[in-house]
């Protein structure tokens, strides 16, 4: 009996399990969700996340022009805080400033005292060189007369005097022996004593003796006259013109490399008088600096933390920023910049002040992009304007951008494969579906603009519709 009832159980269950597969066998395949490729407006909103920084700040830096020693703090004036413009920050100390200072004045009245002893010396040897330009002219001029008179008139004067000279001893010669002759004569036959006679008569032998040796010695010296002493005492004369003439011209030469060396020798002076002025302008701006004041209004930010910190050059004291002028410093990506330019006003807002709405007005766009995933980041900066005080430089700030774009071909953005680069939709047509390459343009995360392959009207298949 148990039997049986199993054999019935077995024989229900396989007539059941028969009936059900002939129902499935029977029902129809689930057709594809589709939706028509349509030509519409695109809306892209991006919204991108900014930082908000100061537009205006003003670094205090320690900026010496001269002085290259220690400097540290020896006081400060305030902390961080609001501050006007000129308000005292901190007084600095240099080590050896002071005697430095001193020094430098020193020198400075040394080198000004010496300048004017340079220059009164200077005018007491250009009167002296004017005295010696002024005799070498004169004595070049009076030896040019001395030539000219000499060629002109005593030349032929020593000439002619000389044979006067010749002439006059000859003719006292032969007037000699005449009157020894006459007297001979005179002397012969006479009844005179004979030693009156004989005085007479020597006295003129021993004139005509003398007149010989006047002659003799007037001869040789007109000889030597002619031949050695003329000549020299002419060239003499016009060695000495000549002479004049180049001392002249040594003298107006001295004269102009005097003058030369002059003005070179004062322009030294006076580069090194500016040079120590100079010096000593810088190191007395860097003595003033030592009082630090703030150069403008707006909020300080001391960098300093305490009197006796040491400082090095071009170290940041300081900085003031004007919190009245904000701007916002982030990126956009590849969508944005597709019509985002500078000059735009985005929307802007503030997490940490979700009450706070304002404008950030684009003044820059980096056209070279970062690497961002997938995509690209674009720096940009813009002016942020209708925020109030409660906004502060660091603060996150969310920019929004906006467009429309008309007359697009959309598909929903699900029916948008990807693969390696490669956009395909899946097109209905005639009951079967055909993969298709598209080439696509922007989205706004729900539908998908289709730059090219894929008319509008036409059937894609939506995939987990």
């Amino acid at each position: 009996m148990r039997k049986n009832v199993a054999i019935i159980v077995w024989a229900l269950s396989l007539a059941a399990s028969a009936a059900a597969g002939e129902g499935e066998a029977t029902q129809a395949p689930k057709a594809p969700v589709t939706a028509p490729a349509e030509r519409g407006e695109l809306a892209l909103v991006v919204e991108r996340s900014a930082r908000a920084e100061a537009a205006s700040r003003v670094p205090m830096r320690l900026e010496l022009e001269a002085f290259g020693g220690q400097v540290s703090v020896k006081e400060l004036a305030r902390r961080s805080g609001a501050v006007r413009a000129g308000d005292p920050v901190a007084v600095l100390e240099g080590k050896d400033l002071e005697r430095a200072l001193a020094d430098l004045r020193t020198q400075r009245d040394e080198a000004r005292r010496r300048l004017e002893m340079q220059r009164e010396e200077q005018a007491m040897q250009a009167r002296q060189a004017d005295a010696s330009l002024e005799r070498a002219h004169l004595g070049a001029r009076l030896a040019q007369q001395s030539l000219q008179l000499h060629r002109d008139h005593e030349s032929a004067k020593a000439m002619e005097m000389a044979e006067l000279q010749l002439k006059g001893s000859l003719d006292m010669l032969r007037d000699s022996r005449d009157e020894l002759t006459q007297l001979e004569r005179m002397y012969q036959g006479t009844s005179l004593q004979t030693e009156t006679k004989d005085i007479v008569l020597e006295r003129a032998r021993r004139g005509v003796e003398r007149g010989e040796v006047y002659a003799r010695h007037a001869q040789r010296d007109h000889e030597v006259f002619r031949a050695i002493r003329h000549p020299n005492e002419t060239r003499r004369i016009e060695d000495q013109a000549k002479d004049a003439a180049l001392a002249l011209e040594a003298a107006e030469l001295g004269s102009r490399l005097g003058q030369v060396r002059m003005m070179l020798d004062l322009a030294q002076a006076e580069r090194g008088m500016r040079d120590l002025e100079r010096r000593l302008g810088d190191l007395e701006r860097d003595a003033r600096a030592m009082a630090v004041a703030s150069p403008a209004d707006g909020y300080l930010v001391l960098k300093l933390r305490e009197a006796g910190e040491r400082l090095s050059p071009g170290q940041e004291i300081a900085e003031v920023v004007d919190l009245g002028r904000l701007r916002v410093r982030g990126t956009l990506n590849a969508a944005a910049m597709r019509f985002v330019r500078p000059g735009d006003a985005l929307e802007a807002w503030v997490p940490a002040r979700p009450e706070v709405r304002a404008t950030a007005v684009v003044e820059e766009i980096v056209a070279v992009g970062a690497p961002e995933g997938e995509d690209a980041a674009f720096a940009f900066t813009a002016m942020l304007q209708g925020a109030d005080a409660s906004v502060l430089p660091g603060m996150e700030v969310r920019v929004v951008a906006r467009t429309a774009l008309p007359g697009r071909v959309l598909v929903p953005s699900k029916a948008v494969s990807s693969k390696a680069g490669r956009f395909t939709v899946r097109v209905m047509a005639a009951g079967a579906e055909r993969e298709r390459e598209v080439r696509v343009g922007a989205a706004d995360g729900t539908r998908t603009e289709i730059v090219s392959g894929l008319e509008p009207g036409e059937q894609v298949v939506v995939p987990d519709a």
